[in-house]
């Protein structure tokens, strides 16, 4: 039995078909079917049924795949346990949303750099849907992403390390008036409704019966309050407890929602995952960021 053929059938499972698999592992179609009849030879057990159009993982594919994660998570750990030297090293991909790479993840990421020079963090940026996608799919290690409006796999966990409120954003000057009265008089500048904040913003509105006078709609909060300055309108963004004191100097804040409507930021990632202890790395730092 190969660790490769293992690898081979997880991410078979993920992708949905050998061909998806193949392009993924840039082998043939053919290598990769070699791969798991070997495997079956060496369980002495059929993973697939193969009655249909494309195979499909059988009850004894799927244990082998339960079982693969937790093998290849073992072995891939080895190399950072191996560490003779005691360092924290390794590259570890970690997705974030923007608010948290224009809040905290700056300051995180230098802190870490400084103290772990072994250690390389490449970052990608996304909305928290994406983001969690690409987790489930190993594309990612972690990400810092909203808790998630869906229920959490069994094989992922959403750790919670901050909180951020959800504020009006209106030119600096404006008036504090009702939030009915708002809406009423300047256009707003929506939050991408495909985005999980912007699900959420979207039901507090139908909630409240205000149909606001839509201008435009966007993806990332920098954009929205750019847009703002120029007096285009006003928007809904969520904001950390370091970027609001920012934010109350640059615009008038009025908050959103009776009572407020919030949101909560965390880590999320695989349960079993070999570079397990560089994002507790990672949470930990992020605790201590937004708690000073």
């Amino acid at each position: 039995m190969s660790l490769r053929a293992l690898r081979s059938l997880t991410i078979i499972a993920r992708k949905g078909s050998f061909v998806a698999a193949a392009e993924h592992l840039g082998l043939t179609q053919a290598a990769v079917s070699l791969q798991i009849k070997n495997l079956e030879g060496a369980l002495e057990t059929e993973l697939f049924n193969r009655d249909g159009h494309k195979p499909k993982l059988n009850a004894s594919g799927r244990l082998v795949v339960e079982r693969a994660e937790q093998i290849i998570a073992l072995f891939d750990g080895l190399k950072a346990e191996l560490n003779p030297e005691g360092k924290i090293g390794g590259e570890l991909s970690l997705g974030a949303v923007h608010t948290v790479v224009t809040g905290p993840l700056p300051a995180v990421l230098g802190r870490l750099q400084r103290s772990h020079e072994h250690l390389r963090v490449r970052l990608f940026c996304n909305l928290s849907a994406e983001l969690a996608r690409r987790v489930e799919e190993d594309d990612l290690d972690g990400a810092l992403i909203t808790e998630p409006i869906k229920a959490v796999p069994a094989s992922c966990l959403w750790l919670e390390y901050d909180t951020e409120r959800f504020y009006i954003v209106a030119p600096k000057g404006t008036p504090e008036l009702e939030m009915d009265t708002l809406f009423c008089q300047f256009p707003f500048i929506r939050f991408d409704r495909t985005a999980w904040a912007g699900t959420m913003i979207e039901a507090h509105l139908v909630e409240r019966g205000i149909r606001p006078r839509e201008a435009m709609e966007f993806d990332t909060c920098e954009v929205a309050l750019s847009l703002v300055v120029q007096g285009l309108g006003i928007t809904v963004v969520p904001f950390s407890k370091k970027r609001l004191e920012e934010a109350k100097r640059q615009f008038t804040l009025i908050p959103f929602g009776s009572p407020q409507l919030l949101r909560r930021v965390g880590l999320y990632q695989k349960r079993q995952h070999p570079r397990r202890h560089l994002l507790d790395l990672i949470f930990a730092e992020m605790l201590r960021e937004v708690s000073t």
